[in-house]
């Protein structure tokens, strides 16, 4: 077992910084209180407005969770253009997302901006969505394109940014309890509140236990967040974020062959622990200067055991074993200023510490340890440019990172946004640069672990057209991309460890729809096509399909009654397991639905049905999807008004009220591609450009 560490120490070494700090995507505001939530902070320093930035970028408002009712964010994240989510059966599986083709390790995950990756794992740095609680979240920013400019290694092909709920201005208690088919229990409270004047709280905890939805798999998971904003001073803003969750998880082990071809019966158990703290000061100096200092820490703990794969078939992987822990310590300042004239610009620097620990074995009929210790700290130096018109939009950034014992990196990123005098027509286009540095596991392993490998990189471009058609009812956004992703990592079976050599190519397009024909009716819908092209003979890329797409119905049958239907379609694709070798994967539909009642403004009650057709499809093989289940969850909420809420957080209620139809029998058209900022059509159910 790895050394625990005191949890005090760390507490008390980050409050030496966490007055002058905080995550570096929350350079604004965590956006929670916008009205209409059309400021964005993900894809640059400088805020934006999703009609006007150049970046391809999906927001997952909570008017767009609250009609969908998912009960994981794995489930939410499926409806996003250009993303393809693999589970290996339940919640408790491993969980591979693939932003336009790329690897799963290409995609920054932050939630309220602190980075969470993990680069101890096997997978090379990925994350696992299984410890979100759809409850905890206020929205959700998918930046997709390389972001290296801007947040430095790992970024090569997105971001994602997860935002958690923020404070009200009145005392306010929710309950909520979920439960459906194969023992499915959810549950949390909630507590949120004034402080002062003008700051705000939010404190949550939650309990997931998804059942035994299919053989081998397990999933329990506790979570609290929190979440305080204050203004020490008229001109500043502070606000601190915290997040702790526990979880267990087993399933059989990826490549296996799952429940239904794994020679051996018994499942990878892991147990995991995550702490993420972060701090942010903005700090308005004049109309024309504001300082924003940040600092965040992240810890996680995992326990691994796994009994192997297939013995005496062909590559076998023995039974192993791991005990890991990854601390990340960053701090940063930087300062935005108004040049005039329609420029804009940002420059600062920021600092990382990341420690990889690790004690492990390999059953080979004989232990054989595989302990690792390795750490590195991060130098960056960037900075922004923006000019901007009421017709143009230009936007440059440029980063230099100097990691210890690797060549500096160099990472650029250019925009463009051209807005058409009818006010209805939108062009833009982006060119990045990304790379990533070698994961702990990948460098450190005893037994496949290279020293000598060098950075991933990635250089891409995408360009697109954005339309509102019939008087604002029906908005279009598409757009191509193409990716060449080189000197990527991977296992040579003679050399019997990690190398440089791979270079991978993809390209695609993404097309999304939202039409409103009625105030009572909405529809959305999404298509991504992704042509990946492997320049390495003989290697076929697995679990990305050429084809996917779906469509989202939200309909007010009634005034205080909503029904959402989402369709999902995903092509066929390629896939391998030990026991099977490579295969094809069938094509599948998925239907979810969900039925919510307002029965008063304080009680909502819900009736949802995963995959209501019952489809019978794997995502992995071997590896059966979930069949049909139903849930029923009920919501409470008490609440105090001591002061009259501010208009940014009055009106964001109004948005999920609306919603429901409290205040008026209509839906919000969901903004594909917002137009100008002049035309309010209403809030959306969500907001996406690019």
């Amino acid at each position: 077992m790895i050394r625990t560490r005191l949890l005090l120490p760390r507490l008390i070494a980050l409050g030496l910084f966490v007055a002058v700090v905080s995550p570096i995507s929350a350079q604004t505001s965590d956006g929670s209180s916008s009205s209409l939530d059309t400021i964005i902070v993900t894809g640059t320093r400088l805020t934006d407005d999703l009609s006007r930035t150049p970046n391809s970028t999906t927001v997952i408002d909570r008017a767009t969770i609250e009609a969908r009712k998912d009960s994981s964010v794995v489930d939410l994240l499926r409806a996003v253009p250009g993303v393809q989510i693999t589970q290996y059966g339940g919640r408790g599986g491993v969980t591979s997302l693939f932003v336009r083709g790329s690897e799963p390790n290409f995609t920054v995950v932050m939630i309220d901006g602190i980075k969470v990756n993990d680069p101890n794992n096997t997978r090379g740095g990925s994350f696992d969505f299984s410890t979100l609680h759809v409850n905890d979240i206020e929205r959700i920013e998918i930046v997709r394109g390389p972001q290296s400019s801007i947040y430095g290694s790992d970024a090569l092909a997105g971001v994602i940014n997860i935002f958690t709920k923020r404070g009200t201005r009145e005392f306010e208690v929710t309950l909520d309890a979920e439960g459906g088919r194969d023992e499915y229990v959810r549950g949390g409270v909630g507590l949120s509140g004034p402080v002062g004047e003008n700051g705000d709280f939010s404190l949550r905890a939650g309990y997931v236990d998804d059942g035994d939805p299919v053989e081998g798999n397990d999933f329990t998971s506790t979570a609290v967040t929190g979440k305080l904003v204050v203004n020490p001073l008229e001109d500043m803003t502070l606000r601190v974020s915290g997040r702790y969750a526990d979880s267990d998880a087993e399933s059989f082990p990826e490549d296996s062959g799952g429940p239904e071809y794994a020679v051996i019966r018994d499942t990878d158990e892991r147990d995991s622990d995550d702490l993420a703290l972060g701090a942010n000061l903005d700090w308005k100096l004049s109309d024309s200067f504001t300082l924003h200092a940040l600092g965040s820490y992240y810890d996680h703990d995992e326990n691994f055991d796994s009994p192997g794969i297939a013995p005496g078939v062909r590559d076998p992987v023995p039974p192993n074993s791991a005990d890991t822990e990854l601390d990340r310590y960053e701090v940063a300042s930087y300062m935005v200023w108004s040049i005039g004239s329609g420029f804009s610009a940002s420059a600062g620097a920021d600092y990382w510490n990341e420690e990889g620990d690790s004690e492990g074995f390999v059953d080979f009929g004989f232990p054989i340890p595989t302990d690792f210790n390795l750490d590195r700290d991060i130098v960056g130096l960037f900075t922004e440019l923006k000019y901007e018109t009421s017709a143009i939009t230009l936007q440059g950034s440029l980063r230099r990172d100097d990691p210890d014992d690797e060549d500096d990196e160099t990472t650029a990123k250019l925009g463009a946004v051209y807005r058409f005098s009818d006010g209805f027509s939108r062009l833009f286009a982006n060119w990045g640069e990304g790379f990533k540095l070698p994961s702990f596991f990948a460098l450190g392993h005893p037994l496949v672990g290279n020293s000598e490998l060098k950075p991933e990189k990635s250089e891409s471009w995408d360009i697109g057209w954005g339309q509102e058609l019939i008087a604002g009812k029906l908005n279009f956004t598409v757009s191509y991309f193409d990716n060449e992703f080189k000197d990527l990592i991977d296992f040579d079976f003679e050399l019997f460890q990690n190398v440089n050599r791979s270079r991978v190519d993809t390209s695609g397009y993404e097309l999304e729809v939202g039409y409103r024909p009625l105030d009572v009716l909405t529809f959305t819908s999404h298509v991504t096509y992704v042509d990946i092209d492997a320049k390495e003979p003989g290697v076929q890329l697995r679990q990305r399909p050429d084809w996917r797409g779906g469509v989202s119905a939200t309909w007010l049958p009634l005034r205080n009654w909503m029904v959402n239907v989402d369709w999902l379609y995903v092509d066929e694709s390629f896939d391998s397991s030990v026991p099977t070798g490579g295969m094809m994967l069938d094509s599948y539909n998925r239907v979810d639905a969900t039925v919510t009642w307002d029965a008063t403004q304080r009680l909502t009650v819900t009736l949802a049905v995963d995959n209501l057709l019952d489809e019978d499809y794997q995502e992995a093989i071997g590896f059966p999807a979930p069949d049909i289940r139903p849930r029923v969850g009920v919501r409470y909420r008490f609440e105090h008004r001591v002061s009259p809420p501010p208009p940014g957080s009055q009106q964001k209620r109004a948005t999920v009220r609306r919603c429901h139809g409290f205040n008026g029998r209509w839906l919000p058209l969901p903004a594909v591609f917002p137009f100008a900022d002049s035309r309010d059509r209403g809030p959306p159910l969500s907001r996406r450009a690019g």
